[in-house]
């Protein structure tokens, strides 16, 4: 366990009449800008976050800090599956004049991943390290987020797999140095991965590193969820509130992969296979479990026992090139409306071999 659940929040936590692990979790969102002059796909403007933070107020969630949610789950420690815990990602400006006095005025706790690079530089529309401090003092955490804020799963021309293995740990410890050195009080013990981009390789780095790995895809976490590759709702403008309603209600499907990872797809693999193990309890709906790719729709689920507890999943149509999630969730059978959710990355390069351009 990577860090410890203060006393005084166990009884918050706690939940004694849980029925079923699944139940146990809660739901991580994640922001980057607050703001209506910012690129749509990765801002929310201050009207849609105010709504959401109405709704999640007025629909009785606890917002709790993502240390304790995470330390709470890896503990073993059941959670009431209407928690919540909020990030921001990159340090933007509008966290601070935008999200914090609504946070504040309720009491609740966020936590920002800072790429150290843009602090130091002093990158327009980024917080400064006074900021960061101001931040710390009135309920948030800091997490780190690389120093360049670089596509840490690809290598650089001519660059060997040890130079790699180097070059991306410096990108993780360099900037936990600078963010001790600078709002230590503050840090906590948590990786997001640029661009949500991660490897099985790149997890093995942050676990050396103690850190809990947070990416970019969605789902509800669990105690049965990948600590070094932890999913969080990625939240923008265009997201209605209902659908917003629908992930913040949803349960960790306890499902996991099944052999190998594989994110990083080989150009001659355009329908990759994913395997996966299930262990679902009596409330999740395993035969309408569906799960869909990303600008595809539904993917192609081929179930390899009777038992319903193995599946394959595979794309309908060939990748592109770039990023392609997947999303695979079923209904419960208790609470309509409330779906079991969990995700998954696949990156695909070029046809030749080179890495595609954001």
């Amino acid at each position: 366990m990577r860090g410890r659940i203060p006393t005084a929040l166990i009884g918050v936590l706690l939940l004694a009449g849980c029925e079923s692990r699944a139940e146990s979790g809660g739901v991580v969102f994640m922001y980057h800008h607050v703001d209506a002059g910012t690129p749509a796909a990765t801002s929310v403007t201050p009207e849609v976050f105010a709504e959401q933070m109405s709704f999640l107020e007025r629909e009785g969630f606890t917002v709790l800090p993502l240390i304790d949610l995470l330390d709470a789950l890896a503990g073993g420690r059941e959670v009431s599956a209407r928690s919540v815990a909020i990030t921001f990602d990159d340090g933007y400006r509008s966290v601070l004049t935008e999200a914090l006095p609504l946070l504040e005025s309720r009491g609740w706790p966020f936590t920002v991943f800072v790429n150290t690079e843009a602090i130091d530089e002093g990158y327009g529309g980024y917080l400064s390290w006074s900021d960061l401090r101001t931040l710390g003092e009135r309920g948030g955490a800091i997490g780190n987020h690389s120093v360049t804020h670089a596509h840490l799963v690809r290598s650089l021309p001519g660059e060997t797999t040890g130079e790699w293995r180097r070059r991306v740990t410096a990108e993780i410890e360099s900037a936990a140095d600078r963010l001790e050195a600078e709002v230590g009080d503050y840090l906590i013990p948590a990786f997001a991965y640029p661009y949500g981009e991660y490897s099985a390789e790149i997890k093995a780095i942050v676990d050396d590193a103690g850190l809990y790995g947070l990416g970019q895809h969605s789902g509800a976490v669990g105690p049965d969820s990948d600590f070094l590759a932890l999913p969080r709702y990625p939240v923008a403008t265009g997201l209605p509130i209902g659908d917003f309603a629908l992930r913040a209600r949803s349960l960790p499907l306890p499902v996991r992969v099944s052999g190998t990872e594989q994110h990083v797809v080989d150009p001659a693999d355009s329908r990759p296979t994913l395997t996966l193990a299930l262990d679902p309890d009596d409330d999740v709906r395993v035969a309408e479990l569906a799960c869909y790719v990303g600008g595809q729709g539904r993917a192609v689920l081929e179930w390899r026992d009777d038992g319903m507890r193995e599946l394959s999943v595979r794309p309908e149509r060939a990748l592109g090139p770039g990023r392609t999630k997947v999303n695979c969730t079923a209904p419960s059978r208790e609470s309509a409306g409330v779906y079991y959710w969990w995700g998954y990355l696949w990156m695909r390069r070029l046809d030749d071999g080179r890495w595609y351009e954001e």
